[in-house]
């Protein structure tokens, strides 16, 4: 019974102890806790999205680079397997109708398109293509007659024919779906086309370069007019309004093409040798080497990721390429 009765008056005196006085945070204290936290979390996300911004442009200044790498790889390439090139796009033809190369091109090259180079390539026939095996599976005679019956046999040595190869520059409107500055356009003229091959239909306004009357140098198209077949190789060129040429770009001995771009162009060895030196008409032209240079830009791609610094923009790449071809080529005397 005591034990019980000494807990009951401790039970007793604990309830009647007032209670601890406990306090809070202040509205002040609050919100300058607020706005503290804030700002570390603000600075936080400020460094994040910059960080995410320049891991951004360095993946688009990677993808544009290797974009142009990749489009460069193509062109020297494609020019590699030149039989002839051109010095200058723009070369003339014929004295008499001044008459240039890309005059004879229908509707190509345009007001807002710029020629950089111009060459004449050996195609070879496709043997997976069904009209090729039957060149080569049936008798020529058999098919054809007349003057089909003598391109079928050419065919059949030869095993390819020439198409003329144009690239050129063509600037981006913005109201197109092409993105950058500028983009790169190639412009083939076969002498047939896949559907045209089986029944050896040349294609409207095409000529034989190695003809008795037409030649590499002075080509003249053929009857009809030629067709409009571009396709786009890249966007995101570089692109310059310069009024006046540059110099200073090729070494002695090249010639640049166009004269006034220093995005895209080319150098092309001049190198001729006169054959008679009592007629400066009669020339024939060493193995010719060219060398091309690209420049891609990446300031109007993903605008929302700011501008790109100096530092960072794209370097100029550079190629060079040793024509394949000897056609009217010898070496110098």
């Amino acid at each position: 019974m005591a034990k019980k009765a000494a807990m009951n008056s401790m039970l007793t005196w604990l309830l009647r102890t007032k209670p601890v006085s406990r306090r809070g945070f202040t509205l002040i204290e609050l919100l300058v806790a607020i706005v503290v936290g804030s700002i570390i979390v603000s600075t936080m996300l400020f460094l994040v999205v910059e960080l995410l911004k320049i891991n951004r442009r360095e993946e688009v200044l990677t993808q544009t680079q290797q974009d142009m790498r990749r489009a460069l790889d193509y062109i020297t390439r494609d020019a590699g397997e030149a039989v002839f090139i051109y010095s200058t796009p723009n070369a003339i033809v014929n004295d008499i109708t001044n008459a240039t190369l890309l005059d004879q091109l229908a509707d190509f090259p345009r007001a807002d398109e710029v020629p950089v180079l111009a060459f004449w390539r050996l195609d070879p026939l496709d043997p997976s293509n069904a009209s090729v095996r039957t060149f080569f599976t049936s008798t020529c005679a058999s098919a054809f007659s007349g003057a089909r019956l003598s391109e079928c046999n050419t065919l059949r040595v030869r095993q390819g024919y020439y198409t003329l190869v144009v690239y050129a520059l063509q600037k981006n409107t913005g109201a197109d779906i092409w993105g950058g500055k500028s983009r790169i356009v190639r412009y083939e003229l076969p002498k047939y086309t896949s559907g045209g091959l089986a029944t050896l239909a040349i294609t409207s306004g095409y000529a034989e370069p190695t003809g008795s009357a037409n030649t590499f140098a002075n080509w003249t198209k053929g009857e009809g007019a030629t067709p409009r077949n571009i396709s786009v190789l890249t966007d995101f060129v570089d692109n310059n309004d310069l009024a006046q040429p540059m110099t200073g770009l090729c070494p002695a001995n090249y010639l640049q093409t166009p004269a006034n771009n220093n995005n895209f162009y080319a150098c092309v060895r001049q190198g001729t040798t006169v054959v008679n030196p009592s007629d400066s008409n009669l020339t024939t032209g060493n193995n010719q080497t060219l060398t091309v240079f690209l420049r891609g830009n990446v300031d109007a791609q993903n605008s929302g990721l700011g501008g790109f610094s100096q530092a960072s923009s794209l370097p100029t790449l550079k190629s060079e390429v040793l024509i394949r071809g000897v056609l009217d080529k010898q070496p110098g005397l």
